[in-house]
């Protein structure tokens, strides 16, 4: 992407899989684009700026995939039973030779 300047914070994201955010001309973060992208906004007075501008990537960012029926703690148990079950289905078929 590119430089983007607002307020006292510029985002350095010319290397996509580093992006640098800085405030008052010192490095505050490295990382992942969406973590600075939030970052700005939050310690920005002026958010819709920076809202407009990264609206595309604010909008992608995938929701959780919860319903409001769903338990963790059933979700936990279920990834576990599956887990165990492929773990046998793999024993079962290195027994075959």
């Amino acid at each position: 992407m590119s430089i983007f300047k607002h307020e006292n914070m510029i985002m350095d994201m010319t290397i996509s899989s580093k992006t640098k955010l800085y405030k008052d001309d010192k490095l505050v973060f490295i990382g992942d684009g969406y973590k600075a992208i939030s970052m700005m906004i939050n310690n920005s007075k002026n958010q819709q700026p920076v809202k407009e501008k990264f609206h595309n990537q604010l909008t992608m960012r995938e929701k959780p995939k919860f319903s409001k029926n769903d338990d963790i703690e059933t979700l936990r148990k279920q990834a576990l039973d599956e887990q165990a079950r492929n773990q046998e289905n793999k024993k079962k078929s290195k027994k075959r030779y």
